[in-house]
């Protein structure tokens, strides 16, 4: 996930996404063994064993059809935790189409990820599939037909009804004034505070914060016991970006950002620069390490699992890093703190939704081959693999754990997911300027830097004041 990853709905539980990083797939049971449990074939009917798709058997399916290739785009690759998943999947849906042959272009890095789709819809050589983030971007895509309108999928009842979205309303682009549902929800993760139980421990703190203030007097604490109380590899700006989103959902709303993409609010309004100074503040009390705008991703998760850090703002993909480290007993993690006189946004969270969407310009047995691809790897089967081979939490509702015993972290994951109430993705999601990813998330480090958040909030407002 470097991500940025990165949104959307009203839906129950799932995972991440956007970054290019963690490893350790492979959820354990209480001996420390693979899991296994009952589980489901690809149609989502039930199974006495661990799930085999149907057409799995020792004999490969066999076919008719003509050859074709599918074309995927995703950051499911490298250390990511979801690239298991799509090997195995892309592997499970040949046995049952020895046709298809898959090209995976998949990239991990956020950049680069960016580049080679920007680049893809530029010269028309579209993927079938590729990962989408948020839905305003969508919209001058699906104006020029680049992207495949899935309204009729609606009407398979038994694969939506599973969906933490049934109605795939998320992507409906109707209020952006396009007619049609143009993405398929895939994974969602709330963004939490991993912390070292030890640390804390050590710096007499004994219970996770709850309100920002208590957030505050933790980091006072850690700071004098001589712990560095946060960790945030600023040089990869999503870190930065992700952090300033738990902020400003917590303490001015969901709601103020999706005005801002539709120009009835400004970053320059008051309670916008208020945000931007809160997460100045953390650099002002200290919470970061000194040079913190020169470290990366990488180097910050490193040290976190090491034992250096007491704390980092991640989503729940980082599970199974924190699980398969060599300081996994001493971790945990607990939800974004709220501010004390905002109670109104307590329950407005981070949560980055990895969505799918497929080529407008698919026709024939092409078109037909990828809408079975999209079902296979949306559906109750799909989301098993995701379970227990890379420790996400589901992405369906009907999904069978029974017999499978799910780690604690896991365990308490999905708990919080289904408590989650209003959900936002990155601020810059709900706008239709594809430039504010980098510039928003470029002006943040800026503010790091010694830029002012009263500057800081006009230079944001000004890419859009230029662009109108």
């Amino acid at each position: 996930m470097k991500k940025n990853k990165m949104r959307f709905l009203a839906l129950t539980m799932t995972v991440c996404m956007l970054a290019g990083l963690a490893a350790g797939c492979g959820s354990k049971n209480q001996e420390g063994e693979e899991g296994s449990a009952p589980a489901q074939t690809a149609d989502g009917s039930a199974a006495a064993e661990t799930a085999k798709p149907e057409g799995t058997a020792d004999g490969a399916a066999t076919t008719d059809d003509p050859e074709v290739t599918i074309t995927v785009l995703t950051r499911y690759a490298g250390s990511d935790p979801q690239a298991p998943w799509l090997k195995k999947m892309m592997d499970e849906f040949v046995k049952l189409h020895p046709n298809v042959t898959f090209q995976d272009d998949s990239v991990a890095d956020e950049a680069a990820y960016n580049n080679k789709l920007k680049t893809a819809i530029a010269t028309g050589n579209l993927p079938n599939m590729w990962m989408q983030y948020g839905s305003a971007s969508l919209v001058e895509y699906a104006k020029n037909g680049l992207l495949m309108d899935l309204s009729f999928m609606l009407e398979d009842e038994e694969f939506c009804s599973g969906l933490p979205d049934p109605t795939l309303s998320t992507f409906d682009l109707s209020g952006y004034g396009v007619d049609g549902i143009y993405a398929i929800p895939f994974a969602m993760q709330p963004e939490v505070i991993f912390y070292n139980k030890d640390l804390f421990q050590q710096a007499g703190i004994e219970s996770v914060p709850e309100t920002m203030d208590d957030m505050y007097a933790a980091i006072d604490k850690l700071k004098a016991a001589g712990i560095t109380p946060m960790g945030m590899g600023a040089k990869d700006t999503w870190r930065l970006g992700h952090f300033f989103n738990c902020i400003a959902y917590r303490e001015a709303g969901v709601d103020t950002f999706k005005n801002i993409g539709a120009r009835t609010a400004k970053w320059t309004d008051p309670e916008v620069v208020e945000c931007l100074k809160t997460l100045k503040g953390f650099k002002d009390k200290g919470a970061f390490e000194e040079n913190f705008e020169g470290i990366d991703w990488s180097t910050e998760s490193a040290n976190f699992l090491s034992g250096k850090y007491a704390m980092i703002c991640i989503p729940l993909w980082f599970i199974p890093n924190a699980e398969g480290s060599e300081i996994a007993d001493s971790l945990d993690f607990f939800p974004i703190p709220y501010f004390s006189g905002q109670e109104a946004y307590k329950d407005h969270s981070a949560v980055y939704v990895d969505a799918h969407v497929y080529s407008g310009k698919l026709e024939g047995y092409e078109k037909e081959i990828t809408m079975e691809w999209a079902k296979f790897t949306h559906n109750a089967f799909s989301e098993e693999v995701r379970l227990k081979d890379c420790g996400q939490t589901p992405g369906r509702t009907d999904v069978n754990t029974e017999g499978f015993e799910l780690t604690p972290m896991l365990t308490k994951a999905i708990e919080l997911n289904k408590d989650l109430k209003k959900l936002g993705g990155d601020t810059f999601e709900y706008d239709m300027l594809n430039s504010m990813q980098d510039v928003t998330r470029n002006a943040l480090v800026g503010m790091m830097l010694g830029t002012s958040p009263e500057d800081t909030a006009a230079a944001i407002q000004s890419e859009i004041d230029n662009n109108q």
